[in-house]
Protein backbone atom coordinates (compact mmCIF):
# COMPACT_ATOMS: atom_id res chain seq x y z
CA UNK A 1 0.00 0.00 0.00
CA UNK A 2 1.24 3.49 -0.87
CA UNK A 3 1.04 5.90 2.07
CA UNK A 4 0.06 9.46 1.13
CA UNK A 5 2.07 11.87 3.30
CA UNK A 6 1.59 15.63 3.49
CA UNK A 7 4.61 17.42 4.96
CA UNK A 8 3.84 20.84 6.49
CA UNK A 9 6.82 23.19 6.81
CA UNK A 10 6.76 26.75 8.18
CA UNK A 11 9.67 28.18 6.18
CA UNK A 12 11.76 27.27 3.12
CA UNK A 13 14.87 28.18 5.12
CA UNK A 14 16.29 26.02 7.88
CA UNK A 15 16.48 22.43 9.02
CA UNK A 16 12.83 21.51 8.60
CA UNK A 17 12.71 22.25 4.88
CA UNK A 18 16.09 20.62 4.25
CA UNK A 19 15.03 17.58 6.28
CA UNK A 20 11.93 17.09 4.12
CA UNK A 21 13.94 17.48 0.91
CA UNK A 22 16.38 14.84 2.16
CA UNK A 23 13.51 12.48 2.97
CA UNK A 24 12.05 13.06 -0.49
CA UNK A 25 15.39 12.24 -2.06
CA UNK A 26 15.68 8.91 -0.28
CA UNK A 27 12.17 7.54 0.11
CA UNK A 28 10.71 4.55 -1.70
CA UNK A 29 8.12 5.83 -4.19
CA UNK A 30 6.36 2.48 -4.07
CA UNK A 31 5.78 3.04 -0.34
CA UNK A 32 5.29 6.81 -0.04
CA UNK A 33 3.56 9.48 -2.12
CA UNK A 34 4.80 12.81 -0.81
CA UNK A 35 3.37 16.32 -0.91
CA UNK A 36 4.68 19.49 0.75
CA UNK A 37 2.78 22.55 2.00
CA UNK A 38 5.22 25.41 2.56
CA UNK A 39 5.47 29.18 2.12
CA UNK A 40 7.79 30.68 -0.46
CA UNK A 41 10.34 33.40 0.27
CA UNK A 42 12.87 35.33 -1.78
CA UNK A 43 15.52 32.77 -0.79
CA UNK A 44 15.56 29.21 0.47
CA UNK A 45 14.23 25.97 -0.98
CA UNK A 46 11.64 26.28 -3.72
CA UNK A 47 9.15 24.26 -5.73
CA UNK A 48 11.81 22.80 -8.01
CA UNK A 49 13.82 21.45 -5.06
CA UNK A 50 10.93 19.14 -4.19
CA UNK A 51 9.43 18.43 -7.60
CA UNK A 52 12.87 17.27 -8.75
CA UNK A 53 12.40 14.37 -6.33
CA UNK A 54 8.82 13.58 -7.33
CA UNK A 55 7.18 15.51 -4.49
CA UNK A 56 4.06 17.61 -5.06
CA UNK A 57 4.61 21.20 -3.94
CA UNK A 58 1.78 23.35 -2.56
CA UNK A 59 2.62 26.98 -1.64
CA UNK A 60 0.80 28.47 1.33
CA UNK A 61 0.85 32.00 2.70
CA UNK A 62 3.29 32.85 5.50
CA UNK A 63 2.89 35.09 8.53
CA UNK A 64 0.61 35.36 11.56
CA UNK A 65 -1.98 37.40 9.64
CA UNK A 66 -2.50 34.52 7.21
CA UNK A 67 -2.78 31.80 9.88
CA UNK A 68 -6.48 31.11 9.29
CA UNK A 69 -6.08 31.07 5.50
CA UNK A 70 -3.06 28.80 5.84
CA UNK A 71 -4.96 26.43 8.13
CA UNK A 72 -7.82 26.07 5.63
CA UNK A 73 -5.36 25.45 2.79
CA UNK A 74 -3.66 22.72 4.81
CA UNK A 75 -7.05 21.26 5.71
CA UNK A 76 -7.96 20.83 2.05
CA UNK A 77 -4.66 19.07 1.37
CA UNK A 78 -4.86 16.97 4.56
CA UNK A 79 -8.24 15.60 3.53
CA UNK A 80 -6.47 13.68 0.77
CA UNK A 81 -3.61 12.37 2.95
CA UNK A 82 -3.12 9.32 5.14
CA UNK A 83 -0.51 11.04 7.31
CA UNK A 84 0.15 14.72 7.94
CA UNK A 85 3.74 15.27 9.09
CA UNK A 86 4.36 18.72 10.63
CA UNK A 87 7.88 20.04 11.07
CA UNK A 88 8.45 22.54 13.88
CA UNK A 89 6.03 24.38 16.17
CA UNK A 90 5.05 27.05 13.63
CA UNK A 91 3.96 24.37 11.19
CA UNK A 92 2.38 22.14 13.81
CA UNK A 93 -0.15 24.74 14.97
CA UNK A 94 -2.10 25.08 11.69
CA UNK A 95 -1.46 21.44 10.78
CA UNK A 96 -2.98 20.10 14.00
CA UNK A 97 -5.89 22.53 13.84
CA UNK A 98 -6.57 21.46 10.25
CA UNK A 99 -6.39 17.75 11.03
CA UNK A 100 -8.56 18.06 14.17
CA UNK A 101 -11.27 19.85 12.15
CA UNK A 102 -11.63 16.83 9.85
CA UNK A 103 -13.20 14.78 12.63
CA UNK A 104 -13.22 10.99 12.71
CA UNK A 105 -12.06 10.67 9.10
CA UNK A 106 -8.91 12.68 9.78
CA UNK A 107 -5.44 11.51 8.75
CA UNK A 108 -2.85 10.59 11.38
CA UNK A 109 -0.72 13.47 12.68
CA UNK A 110 3.04 13.14 13.17
CA UNK A 111 4.95 16.06 14.65
CA UNK A 112 8.74 16.42 14.31
CA UNK A 113 10.20 18.95 16.74
CA UNK A 114 13.38 20.24 15.13
CA UNK A 115 14.72 21.98 18.24
CA UNK A 116 12.42 22.37 21.26
CA UNK A 117 12.39 26.15 21.69
CA UNK A 118 9.53 26.90 24.10
CA UNK A 119 11.47 26.44 27.38
CA UNK A 120 14.06 29.01 26.27
CA UNK A 121 11.67 31.96 25.97
CA UNK A 122 10.99 34.39 28.79
CA UNK A 123 7.74 34.49 30.70
CA UNK A 124 4.90 34.93 29.95
CA UNK A 125 5.62 33.70 26.42
CA UNK A 126 7.26 30.52 27.69
CA UNK A 127 4.21 29.58 29.75
CA UNK A 128 1.83 30.31 26.89
CA UNK A 129 3.84 28.23 24.40
CA UNK A 130 4.14 25.27 26.76
CA UNK A 131 0.42 25.43 27.57
CA UNK A 132 -0.41 25.47 23.86
CA UNK A 133 1.87 22.48 23.21
CA UNK A 134 0.22 20.51 26.02
CA UNK A 135 -3.24 21.38 24.69
CA UNK A 136 -2.40 20.37 21.13
CA UNK A 137 -0.63 17.20 22.25
CA UNK A 138 -3.99 15.39 22.31
CA UNK A 139 -4.26 15.96 18.55
CA UNK A 140 -0.84 14.43 17.90
CA UNK A 141 -0.62 10.73 17.15
CA UNK A 142 3.15 10.54 17.33
CA UNK A 143 6.03 12.86 18.15
CA UNK A 144 9.41 12.53 16.46
CA UNK A 145 12.49 13.87 18.22
CA UNK A 146 15.62 14.23 16.10
CA UNK A 147 17.89 13.34 19.02
CA UNK A 148 17.75 11.74 22.47
CA UNK A 149 18.32 15.10 24.19
CA UNK A 150 15.24 16.53 22.51
CA UNK A 151 13.07 13.60 23.56
CA UNK A 152 14.19 14.10 27.17
CA UNK A 153 13.36 17.82 26.99
CA UNK A 154 9.85 17.11 25.64
CA UNK A 155 9.17 14.61 28.42
CA UNK A 156 10.54 16.91 31.14
CA UNK A 157 8.30 19.75 29.92
CA UNK A 158 5.23 17.50 30.25
CA UNK A 159 4.36 17.72 26.54
CA UNK A 160 4.20 13.97 25.90
CA UNK A 161 4.98 10.66 27.56
CA UNK A 162 8.16 8.92 26.48
CA UNK A 163 6.27 6.07 24.77
CA UNK A 164 4.63 8.58 22.38
CA UNK A 165 7.97 9.89 21.12
CA UNK A 166 10.09 8.17 18.50
CA UNK A 167 13.71 9.23 18.07
CA UNK A 168 14.64 9.43 14.39
CA UNK A 169 18.01 11.09 14.11
CA UNK A 170 18.69 13.41 11.20
CA UNK A 171 20.60 12.25 8.17
CA UNK A 172 22.47 13.74 5.25
CA UNK A 173 23.31 12.78 1.70
CA UNK A 174 27.15 12.81 1.57
CA UNK A 175 27.16 13.24 -2.21
CA UNK A 176 25.54 16.67 -1.81
CA UNK A 177 28.36 18.15 0.25
CA UNK A 178 31.57 16.55 -0.96
CA UNK A 179 34.03 18.10 -3.40
CA UNK A 180 37.33 16.91 -4.84
CA UNK A 181 40.54 18.21 -3.26
CA UNK A 182 41.61 19.51 -6.68
CA UNK A 183 38.69 21.99 -6.59
CA UNK A 184 39.90 23.71 -3.42
CA UNK A 185 42.02 26.47 -5.06
CA UNK A 186 39.25 27.45 -7.48
CA UNK A 187 36.63 27.39 -4.73
CA UNK A 188 38.74 29.64 -2.52
CA UNK A 189 39.30 32.03 -5.39
CA UNK A 190 35.53 32.22 -5.97
CA UNK A 191 35.16 33.55 -2.41
CA UNK A 192 37.99 36.02 -2.81
CA UNK A 193 40.44 34.02 -0.71
CA UNK A 194 44.06 33.97 -1.80
CA UNK A 195 46.65 31.56 -0.47
CA UNK A 196 46.22 28.66 1.92
CA UNK A 197 45.32 30.40 5.19
CA UNK A 198 42.89 29.03 7.75
CA UNK A 199 39.28 29.37 6.53
CA UNK A 200 36.38 28.82 8.90
CA UNK A 201 32.81 28.21 7.70
CA UNK A 202 29.54 28.87 9.54
CA UNK A 203 26.35 27.71 7.80
CA UNK A 204 23.05 28.57 9.48
CA UNK A 205 20.07 30.89 9.46
CA UNK A 206 20.86 34.33 10.87
CA UNK A 207 18.32 34.10 13.66
CA UNK A 208 17.81 32.67 17.13
CA UNK A 209 19.15 30.48 18.63
CA UNK A 210 22.40 31.22 16.78
CA UNK A 211 24.96 33.17 18.81
CA UNK A 212 26.86 35.29 16.31
CA UNK A 213 28.02 37.71 18.97
CA UNK A 214 30.16 35.02 20.63
CA UNK A 215 31.28 33.68 17.25
CA UNK A 216 32.51 37.04 15.99
CA UNK A 217 34.22 37.91 19.27
CA UNK A 218 35.98 34.53 19.21
CA UNK A 219 36.99 34.96 15.60
CA UNK A 220 38.41 38.43 16.37
CA UNK A 221 40.84 36.70 18.71
CA UNK A 222 41.65 34.10 16.06
CA UNK A 223 42.28 36.86 13.49
CA UNK A 224 44.68 38.62 15.85
CA UNK A 225 46.79 35.48 16.07
CA UNK A 226 46.49 34.25 12.47
CA UNK A 227 46.95 37.05 9.95
CA UNK A 228 45.44 35.11 7.02
CA UNK A 229 42.42 33.60 8.83
CA UNK A 230 39.03 34.12 7.20
CA UNK A 231 35.44 33.43 8.22
CA UNK A 232 32.69 32.61 5.71
CA UNK A 233 29.14 32.98 7.04
CA UNK A 234 26.51 31.40 4.79
CA UNK A 235 22.89 32.14 5.60
CA UNK A 236 20.33 34.89 5.86
CA UNK A 237 17.61 35.92 8.24
CA UNK A 238 16.26 38.57 10.63
CA UNK A 239 19.58 39.02 12.44
CA UNK A 240 21.60 39.92 9.36
CA UNK A 241 21.73 43.66 10.13
CA UNK A 242 22.88 42.93 13.69
CA UNK A 243 25.61 40.60 12.40
CA UNK A 244 26.78 43.21 9.89
CA UNK A 245 26.88 45.84 12.64
CA UNK A 246 28.91 43.58 14.91
CA UNK A 247 31.40 42.89 12.13
CA UNK A 248 31.94 46.64 11.72
CA UNK A 249 32.30 47.23 15.47
CA UNK A 250 35.00 44.55 15.66
CA UNK A 251 36.72 45.87 12.48
CA UNK A 252 36.44 42.48 10.79
CA UNK A 253 35.14 43.68 7.41
CA UNK A 254 38.21 42.37 5.57
CA UNK A 255 38.22 39.03 7.40
CA UNK A 256 34.54 38.01 7.50
CA UNK A 257 32.40 37.46 4.40
CA UNK A 258 28.61 37.29 4.61
CA UNK A 259 27.57 35.09 1.71
CA UNK A 260 23.81 35.21 2.21
CA UNK A 261 21.73 32.11 1.67
CA UNK A 262 23.59 29.72 -0.63
CA UNK A 263 22.37 26.46 -2.14
CA UNK A 264 25.96 25.40 -2.95
CA UNK A 265 27.10 24.41 0.53
CA UNK A 266 29.49 21.86 -0.96
CA UNK A 267 31.56 24.69 -2.39
CA UNK A 268 31.66 26.47 0.97
CA UNK A 269 32.86 23.36 2.77
CA UNK A 270 35.31 22.57 -0.01
CA UNK A 271 36.97 25.97 0.43
CA UNK A 272 37.15 25.69 4.22
CA UNK A 273 39.36 24.06 6.84
CA UNK A 274 36.80 23.76 9.64
CA UNK A 275 33.15 24.45 10.45
CA UNK A 276 31.72 26.21 13.49
CA UNK A 277 28.17 26.37 14.87
CA UNK A 278 27.29 28.48 17.91
CA UNK A 279 23.98 28.32 19.75
CA UNK A 280 22.81 30.22 22.81
CA UNK A 281 19.59 28.30 23.28
CA UNK A 282 17.76 25.31 21.90
CA UNK A 283 19.22 22.87 19.42
CA UNK A 284 18.05 19.72 17.71
CA UNK A 285 20.57 17.62 15.79
CA UNK A 286 22.24 20.27 13.59
CA UNK A 287 22.31 19.38 9.91
CA UNK A 288 25.14 21.87 9.35
CA UNK A 289 27.43 19.84 11.63
CA UNK A 290 26.50 16.55 9.96
CA UNK A 291 27.07 18.04 6.51
CA UNK A 292 30.43 19.52 7.47
CA UNK A 293 31.53 16.18 8.91
CA UNK A 294 30.40 14.39 5.75
CA UNK A 295 32.49 16.88 3.78
CA UNK A 296 35.54 15.89 5.81
CA UNK A 297 35.79 18.98 8.01
CA UNK A 298 36.49 19.08 11.75
CA UNK A 299 33.75 20.92 13.61
CA UNK A 300 33.55 23.21 16.62
CA UNK A 301 30.18 23.61 18.32
CA UNK A 302 28.59 24.82 21.51
CA UNK A 303 27.16 22.26 23.91
CA UNK A 304 23.42 22.48 23.27
CA UNK A 305 20.66 20.00 22.47
CA UNK A 306 21.86 17.10 20.38
CA UNK A 307 25.31 18.50 19.61
CA UNK A 308 27.04 15.77 21.62
CA UNK A 309 25.07 13.18 19.66
CA UNK A 310 26.44 14.61 16.40
CA UNK A 311 30.02 15.36 17.43
CA UNK A 312 32.37 12.93 19.14
CA UNK A 313 34.47 15.37 21.25
CA UNK A 314 38.20 15.23 20.63
CA UNK A 315 37.60 12.71 17.84
CA UNK A 316 35.52 14.39 15.12
CA UNK A 317 35.49 17.88 16.61
CA UNK A 318 35.55 20.12 19.66
CA UNK A 319 32.62 21.11 21.90
CA UNK A 320 32.67 24.24 24.07
CA UNK A 321 30.28 25.84 26.59
CA UNK A 322 27.59 28.24 25.39
CA UNK A 323 28.28 31.98 25.40
CA UNK A 324 32.01 31.53 25.98
CA UNK A 325 33.99 33.45 23.32
CA UNK A 326 37.23 32.65 25.13
CA UNK A 327 36.68 28.87 25.07
CA UNK A 328 35.48 29.08 21.48
CA UNK A 329 38.55 31.07 20.42
CA UNK A 330 40.85 28.56 22.10
CA UNK A 331 39.21 25.68 20.22
CA UNK A 332 39.39 27.52 16.89
CA UNK A 333 43.03 28.49 17.43
CA UNK A 334 43.84 24.90 18.27
CA UNK A 335 42.51 23.77 14.89
CA UNK A 336 44.05 26.70 13.03
CA UNK A 337 47.51 25.85 14.35
CA UNK A 338 47.39 22.08 13.78
CA UNK A 339 46.70 20.83 10.22
CA UNK A 340 47.32 17.27 11.33
CA UNK A 341 44.59 17.49 13.97
CA UNK A 342 42.21 18.98 11.40
CA UNK A 343 42.92 16.12 9.03
CA UNK A 344 42.42 13.40 11.67
CA UNK A 345 39.21 14.91 12.99
CA UNK A 346 37.91 15.51 9.48
CA UNK A 347 38.47 11.89 8.50
CA UNK A 348 36.82 10.65 11.72
CA UNK A 349 33.87 12.96 11.14
CA UNK A 350 33.41 11.75 7.58
CA UNK A 351 33.26 8.13 8.78
CA UNK A 352 30.84 9.02 11.58
CA UNK A 353 28.49 11.02 9.34
CA UNK A 354 28.46 8.35 6.64
CA UNK A 355 27.89 5.37 8.94
CA UNK A 356 25.70 6.74 11.74
CA UNK A 357 23.62 9.36 9.94
CA UNK A 358 22.78 7.61 6.70
CA UNK A 359 19.80 8.59 4.60
CA UNK A 360 18.65 4.97 4.25
CA UNK A 361 18.44 4.60 8.04
CA UNK A 362 16.43 7.82 8.50
CA UNK A 363 13.98 6.93 5.73
CA UNK A 364 13.43 3.42 7.11
CA UNK A 365 12.81 4.70 10.65
CA UNK A 366 10.44 7.44 9.43
CA UNK A 367 8.43 4.94 7.38
CA UNK A 368 8.20 2.75 10.50
CA UNK A 369 6.60 5.64 12.40
CA UNK A 370 4.01 6.07 9.63
CA UNK A 371 3.23 2.35 9.79
CA UNK A 372 2.79 2.54 13.57
CA UNK A 373 0.33 5.42 13.54
CA UNK A 374 -1.70 3.93 10.70
CA UNK A 375 -2.04 0.54 12.41
CA UNK A 376 -3.21 1.93 15.65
Amino acid sequence: MTIRVLHVVASPVGGGAEHVRTLARGCDRQRLALAVAMPQESYGLSRRDFEAHGTSFNPVRAGAAALVERTFAIRALAARADVVHAHGARAALPARAAVASLGRSRPRLVYSIHGFAAPFYRQPRRGLLLALEKLLSRHTDRFIAVCDAERSAIVEAGIAEVHRISVVKNAIDPARVQTAASQRPALRQSFGIAGDGFVLASVSRLHRPRDFESLLEAFRRVAERFADARLLIAGDGPERAAVERRIRILSLESRVTLLGWRPDVAGIYGASDACVLTSSGWEGLPLALLEAMAAGLPVVATEAGGTLEAVDPEVSGLVVPRRSPEALAQALCRLASDPGLRRRMGEAGRRRATHEFSLARMVQETEAVYDQVLTG
